[in-house]
């Protein structure tokens, strides 16, 4: 694991701490602020089926759901993007990862989609129908 610059951990706490947001770019430093983000964001229970190491991603994908709610993304292009986050954290497959169904479900809920609107929303046509449990899932996600 690498260490984040000295200067950069200052920075980062003092902006956390007046409530500004932090984005960061695939760089050399993405691999420390992933392994760290595991521990921030939350843990994960042994039953939910994803572990720690899949939080990062679980959380990459609601933030990527919470901003496309009310857009005009389509599921074609909600796909593509997905593909693009399994990828960066190196996953081969999102379709076989419960930690996607459940960044859904975490994104909706923190973009305010009431669970008996999953299925209105055009943009997870797509994901919806990747598998049986996907609606399940979702749902699933939105204890995060």
């Amino acid at each position: 694991m690498r260490s984040l610059p000295k200067l950069a951990l200052p920075l980062t706490v003092a902006a956390l701490a007046t409530g500004c947001s932090i984005s960061w770019s695939l760089s050399e430093s993405s691999e420390s602020v992933s392994d760290s983000s595991a521990s921030i964001s939350g843990s994960s229970s042994p039953k939910d089926g994803i572990g720690e190491a899949k939080i990062p991603y679980r959380d990459d994908v609601a933030n990527l759901t919470m901003s496309v709610v009310a857009s005009k993304f389509s599921s074609a292009n909600f796909i593509d993007a997905l593909s693009r986050i399994a990828a960066q954290r190196r996953i081969s497959s999102w379709e076989s990862e419960k930690a996607t169904y459940y960044g859904i479900g975490k994104g909706l809920k923190q973009a305010g989609v009431n669970k008996d609107n999953i299925e209105r929303q055009a943009f997870l046509q797509g994901v919806l129908a990747s598998r049986p449990e996907a609606l399940t899932w979702i749902r699933g996600g939105y204890r995060y």
